[in-house]
């Protein structure tokens, strides 16, 4: 184990770095939401800055050196996770939905 400063430098960028992809995944997945909902498809690209934002924080974590192998694998997983499901989430609602309007107009 380092000194306190070293401890310190390792918390602190861990945090940075986790407090950034935890808001990019949120902004991410709220533009790319809010883009599909309102049709505007430049605000749906726009969201995908947020998502690279979010991996190059995973990056970040995971080059940093201080996580062990448990983490590591824990970060990854979840950046790649985080990057699609805003678009499987929309097509489960959409799709969900859709299938409610269908009975509804079409009662058996």
């Amino acid at each position: 184990m380092g000194s306190n400063q070293e401890i310190a430098r390792m918390v602190g960028l861990i945090m940075a770095f986790g407090f950034t992809f935890v808001l990019s995944a949120g902004l991410y997945a709220a533009l790319y939401a809010t883009g599909k909902l309102l049709e505007k498809p430049w605000l749906v690209k726009f969201s995908y800055l947020f998502a690279l934002a979010e991996a190059l924080s995973a990056v970040g974590m995971i080059y940093s050196g201080y996580l062990d192998r448990f983490w590591v694998v824990l970060v990854l997983a979840s950046a790649i996770a985080y990057l699609f499901i805003p678009q499987g989430m929309w097509w489960v609602v959409t799709h969900l939905h859709l299938e409610e309007n269908q009975l509804v107009e079409h009662p058996h």
